[in-house]
């Protein structure tokens, strides 16, 4: 069984990185036989925060960015 992590994303370009990483050092660190995904939601944000989500889901496969 899959893991998967949905965050919603408002207006969170500052902040959009740390918690990518942090995420991944907890979701590494856990032994989860099936793997994980991480979801992030653009919900309307204004800001630049769906195209740092796009970036890093083009090189992360376990990161679906949803617009």
């Amino acid at each position: 069984m899959e893991l998967s992590v949905i965050v919603p994303i408002y207006n969170e370009e500052a902040n959009i990185g740390e918690l990518y990483q942090r995420l991944l050092g907890v979701l590494d660190a856990l032994p989860l036989p099936g793997g994980f995904e991480l979801i992030f939601v653009n919900d309307g944000s204004r800001d630049d925060s769906w195209a740092m989500m796009e970036a890093l889901a083009a090189e992360d496969p376990h990161l679906v960015a949803v617009n």
